[in-house]
């Protein structure tokens, strides 16, 4: 019964030994997860026409499960998918780039070969100054133009409500956001800005023969940038506006707040008949306006979709009366408002550069900070292992348990103890005290009176 308790007890000895050393693995391999690198990628109005833009747009409704799938590659760990008119971006840490535009690929069935002219990829802090220079309007078509940033704020809380942003994505955003404040309140960047809405209606002016005030305007639509395009018109004192959209109770309720008109969908073709001007900016991954709505048109239509991917078929040109635009067509009118901020944006770009170093500043701070408590931790599994073999050999040898266990605690805890209290020693033989104060904040020790209060 005694050689059965002893055996016994030699188990549970042997168990309590072998989980102090599982503890500290686990702690260490805890450790040892180093942050991933930082990568920003994708395509643009820079580098691709809208004819490629629209083939990899994400659908907003869909950007949850876009960043799921996104976020279940196994060198993915954290991820944000930004998808506008004229970007579809992706941010992330991911050790494989490679990875990332096979991803786009297989989402939009494109060809890799038909993304790659477009596609770019930035690295750490090259990623974080494109990101910032994104959300300061720095990168956008139109300069400084105010909505992207909303929209980038609107594509990290889907991020976050998704669950694919972690502790160093949700600091680099906000990071971002404080970035794009400072720009706008201590640079001139947002000045007069023009936006995709005004830059719409200027070309709407160009394009109509007679004084914008007496078309007959139909809006597609009854988003953000619709809204902004009604804005517009009716300070060009245009009267004559319909708007038209796939949810009537929107269409009303944006109507009755500019004081137009609205109509049901399902009378889109005799609208499109009776209008000058068609504007139409939805969200729809298929088009709205066919080519077989236009035929028959009894006079000139000027069409300005700024839709991505477009909400009117291209072959809808080939009709006689009919003049369409995409949100390309643009870009001349959007260039002739840049002169007089290019100063502003150098301002903003000093900003940016600092701001971006201040991260990866910080960002190299947490690796050190993680080397060096993943060389304190191997060298306390060292102590420990070598202890608990000790320990196991005399439990092997029959010895008594508990005096295992005592000497294992006093060997390991005076292993533990000799390096820092001779480094405290020496420390305090060379007058070196911040150290010691130093070592009692670490420690949580109480506060020892100093020199002078003696």
């Amino acid at each position: 019964m005694l050689q059965a308790e002893t055996c016994l007890g030699c188990q549970r000895t042997r168990n309590i030994l072998l989980s102090c050393l599982f503890n500290i693995q686990y702690a260490q391999t805890r450790i040892e997860h180093k942050l991933m690198p930082i990568i920003a990628c994708g395509i643009n109005h820079k580098t691709a026409p809208i004819e490629l833009r629209e083939k990899v747009a994400f659908l907003p409704e869909k950007l949850g499960l876009y960043l799921q799938d996104l976020v279940a590659q196994e060198s993915v760990i954290e991820a944000v998918l930004l998808s506008t008119c004229n970007r579809s971006e992706l941010y992330c840490n991911s050790q494989d780039a490679s990875q990332l535009i096979n991803w786009f690929c297989q989402h939009h069935q494109v060809s890799k070969e038909e993304l790659q002219s477009a596609w770019y990829c930035y690295h750490d802090q090259d990623a974080i100054e494109h990101m910032m220079k994104v959300a300061c309007g720095l990168d956008s078509m139109v300069l400084g133009e105010p909505q992207i940033l909303g929209q980038m704020k609107d594509a990290f809380s889907e991020a976050c409500a998704t669950g694919s942003v972690g502790p160093q994505f949700n600091r680099l955003f906000q990071q971002i956001f404080t970035v794009a404040k400072e720009v706008r309140t201590h640079t001139s960047i947002g000045a007069c800005p023009v936006s995709i809405a005004s830059a719409t209606v200027s070309l709407a002016k160009k394009v109509f023969p007679l004084t914008l005030s007496e078309a007959n305007v139909l809006l597609i639509g009854a988003g953000d940038t619709i809204q902004l395009v009604l804005r517009h018109l009716q300070s060009q004192s245009v009267k004559n506006i319909m708007i038209v959209n796939r949810n009537r109770d929107n269409a009303q309720a944006l109507a009755e707040t500019f004081a137009v008109s609205s109509a049901e969908f399902g009378n889109l073709k005799k609208e499109l008949h009776y209008a000058d001007i068609v504007i139409s900016a939805t969200n729809s991954p298929a088009a709205i306006v066919t080519k077989s709505m236009l035929i028959g048109l009894q006079k000139p239509l000027n069409i300005i979709d700024i839709a991505v991917p477009r909400d009117v078929e291209m072959s809808a040109a080939e009709i006689e009366n009919v003049a369409l635009y995409s949100i390309d067509d643009l870009k001349n009118i959007i260039q002739e408002n840049l002169q007089g901020r290019e100063h502003a944006a150098e301002k903003a770009m000093q900003k940016i550069k600092l701001r971006s170093l201040e991260f990866i500043s910080w960002l190299n701070a947490l690796d050190q900070v993680a080397i060096t408590i993943n060389a304190y931790r191997t060298q306390i599994e060292n102590l420990s292992n070598t202890e608990l073999a000790k320990s196991l050999r005399q439990l092997q040898r029959g010895e008594d348990p508990a005096k295992v266990l005592m000497s294992f605690a006093h060997a390991l805890t005076n292993k533990l103890l000799h390096n820092p209290s001779v480094q405290l020693r020496q420390a305090g033989v060379e007058g070196r005290f911040e150290l010691l104060q130093l070592v009692q904040q670490l420690y949580a020790l109480p506060t020892i009176p100093s020199i002078e209060e003696n």
